[in-house]
């Protein structure tokens, strides 16, 4: 894997991001089973590389990535980081027990702190754009929360109905 041209401010946002993401992460109390918890985070990392992948193709072009359009280590960090907010996404649902309208409440909320990071992190020159703008992101957060959570539910009821080994 390609190293970064140069260690630049983006490279220190992402590290700190992720040393305060997954240590929080630690902290937490365990809620779910591991394979859960994995199934969560690899989910929650592939639909953000997949979006990235279709939006910042060479054919629609709408961002960068750090500081080129080619990948290098910490682009890979940068996907990193979105399994543990994927996992306080679920967490926190679970915790509060959300029900109802509630649910809408809070993907609101959850795709507006996803929005005003990503406009963070684009100030640190995480996002380079070149078109698309951080409020467009918030129409996706909606849809891939709410992903999200379906993914969840789905993942949950699956475990609790799966036979287990002696």
């Amino acid at each position: 894997m390609k190293l970064p041209n140069s260690f630049d401010i983006n490279e220190w946002f992402v590290l700190i991001c992720m040393f305060i993401a997954f240590s929080v992460l630690h902290l937490l109390p365990k809620r779910f089973p591991l394979s859960v918890t994995i199934l969560i985070m690899l989910f929650s990392s592939t639909i953000a590389r997949f979006a990235d992948h279709i939006l910042s193709t060479p054919r629609i072009d709408l961002y960068d990535i750090m500081n080129s359009p080619y990948y290098d280590l910490f682009d890979i960090f940068t996907y990193v980081l979105v399994a543990p907010t994927g996992y306080f996404f679920v967490y926190f649902y679970d915790r509060l027990r959300i029900k109802g309208y509630w649910i809408a409440v809070y993907i609101v909320i959850w795709s507006t702190f996803g929005t005003a990071f990503e406009w963070l992190s684009s100030y640190f020159k995480v996002f380079i754009y070149k078109g698309w703008k951080p409020t467009y992101s918030f129409t996706f957060y909606l849809f891939i929360q709410s992903l999200t959570l379906l993914f969840f539910k789905y993942v949950t009821f699956i475990h609790q109905n799966t036979p287990k080994n002696n």
